[in-house]
């Protein structure tokens, strides 16, 4: 199980998954930037909010896109479900509401999806992932996405939010090499 960046990073590099992580959440897309300055507004640096807890009012100008994702088990044995999803991101990503990913995606695609989101509650704040649309046969696009762990109702840390902004118009390789350069992962 991945649960650091460099890691994640290092790992996507070597399996050749079209996907890069950044800690410094410097997002493009200027909805992301706002989402993550209103998301470090609603806590305390260094402790994940919970869910049952996150005012409605900063998250919903970004309900269409974004997914909630719930992790059940632990380690080896943990399957992460979809818990709820936006229209906008569903009809990109095809819509797995209520769905488990290893049940829902490609076999080859569950190792990168569940990386992701180990990752991201390996983490006490957002991070920012770039990252190819590898389903729903929309593999032009590119998303940024905000990435954030939360406490379920139990205190558990088995909760991540994400919000993503979709693009075109570039190819995977012209965005990751920039950011590979910017990241410092060259």
């Amino acid at each position: 199980m991945i649960v650091n960046v460099a890691e994640y990073n290092a790992h996507a590099m070597q399996n050749g998954w079209p996907s890069l992580c950044d800690p410094s959440t410097r997002f493009i897309h200027p909805d992301l930037r706002r989402l993550n300055g209103a998301w470090r507004k609603l806590g305390k640096p260094g402790q994940m909010l919970k869910y049952a807890e996150l005012p409605t009012r900063p998250i919903r100008p970004y309900m269409a896109d974004s997914v909630l994702y719930e992790r059940q088990g632990a380690n080896t044995a943990r399957r992460w479900r979809v818990k709820t999803m936006g229209q906008s991101f569903a009809q990109i990503m095809g819509d797995l509401r209520g769905m488990f990913l290893d049940d829902a995606l490609p076999s080859v695609l569950v190792p990168r999806w569940h990386a992701s989101l180990d990752v991201t509650l390996g983490q006490p704040a957002p991070l920012r992932f770039l990252t190819r649309a590898d389903s729903a046969k929309m593999s032009f696009l590119i998303g940024e996405y905000f990435s954030a762990p939360l406490l379920a109702d139990d205190g558990s840390a088995s909760l991540v939010l994400a919000v993503c902004r979709f693009t075109g118009g570039r190819s995977w390789e012209d965005v990751a090499a920039e950011a590979r350069q910017t990241l410092g992962l060259v």
